[in-house]
């Protein structure tokens, strides 16, 4: 046991020993509380402090006694039955305190067992009131839970409202410009119709001048057939003629051919002699640059003897006088 616990429940039962009208010992559970302490250290320590309360009580009363002062002023015989009264008597204190010793541990014990009851009552009490705090808390849990899901569903219901208001402020707006744009269309429709109304009054007009223009067409169409009947007739004199003429054309064309054939053997035989001329020419540009090989060899030929003679000719001169 830690002296600093031992030396704080010795203090707490020496006050309430000193507290006490009629000097009893305190009893354990009175000491617990006042020393705040625990029950198996309070009982260890009471043990100890009852042990030094009884020496010290034991000291007081067994001074040096009365009737041991006559023996000792008399002396003699009466000594010895002095001693052994002494003797018995501190026999008796012996065991009057091992009695004392015994009812307090007993006391103790009791004490110790309605200390336990108590705390056994306040254990079951305090579970009790666990067991209490603990169906509260699993009820404020499952209260929260509920809630919480209700938190979730109103939050959930809130985000469908929200959205479902902003599809109604989209649908408002796409309605509103859907409003606009019929506003246009209507616009533009009279503007159409408008327009329409005008044509058809600017169409009416023209069909009139068309009616107009079909009575002088039909005047001219009248003309116009009569100038056709007259051209008809021309045509038919020119269509003879025009035959005629085709006639002297194919015959001219006829003899045109046959001399475009004649021309085309003659171009023919030309090209035939053109072609031998070539060839022939050929022939003799190589006849021709062979000769001019061979009049270059003899060319040659003829300064390297040439050059040869020279030499002897000028050493048969005669020399100069």
């Amino acid at each position: 046991m830690n002296q600093e616990i031992k030396e704080r429940i010795f203090a707490a039962a020496d006050e309430l020993h000193a507290a006490s009208p009629n000097g009893e010992f305190p009893n354990v559970e009175a000491v617990r509380q006042l020393s705040r302490a625990g029950m198996n250290n309070v009982v260890e320590a009471m043990k100890e402090w009852r042990a030094k309360q009884r020496k010290q009580v034991q000291a007081v009363r067994e001074p040096l006694p009365a009737e041991l002062h006559g023996v000792l002023q008399t002396a003699g015989q009466s000594l010895w039955e002095t001693a052994q009264q002494l003797a018995n008597e501190s026999l008796e204190a012996a065991r009057a305190a091992f009695e004392a010793e015994k009812t307090d541990l007993t006391e103790l014990s009791a004490q110790q067992s309605a200390a336990f009851e108590a705390q056994t009552g306040e254990l079951e009490a305090a579970q009790a009131r666990i067991v209490e705090l603990e169906a509260q808390a699993a009820a404020a849990i499952e209260q929260q839970h509920k809630q919480a899901g209700e938190l979730a569903e109103l939050r959930t219901q809130h985000e469908d409202s929200q959205r479902r208001a902003t599809l109604a402020e989209q649908k408002a707006q796409e309605t509103e410009h859907r409003a606009a744009e019929l506003r246009a269309e209507l616009d533009r429709a009279h503007q159409d119709a408008d327009r329409l109304r005008q044509e058809r009054d600017e169409a009416k007009a023209r069909r009139d001048q068309a009616d107009v223009r079909a009575e002088e067409a039909e005047g001219e169409r009248d003309d116009a057939l009569r100038q056709l009947a007259a051209g008809n007739a021309e045509l038919a004199g020119l269509r003879a003629k025009m035959t005629a003429e085709a006639e002297q054309h194919a015959e001219q064309r006829k003899r045109a051919a046959e001399e475009v054939h004649r021309s085309a053997e003659r171009m023919t035989k030309a090209e035939s002699e053109r072609d031998k001329a070539r060839d022939a020419a050929a022939t003799a540009r190589e006849d021709a640059a062979k000769l001019r090989g061979e009049l270059e060899a003899v060319k040659t030929q003829n300064a390297a003897l040439l050059a040869a003679l020279k030499p002897a000719a000028q050493s048969k001169r005669p020399p100069k006088a």
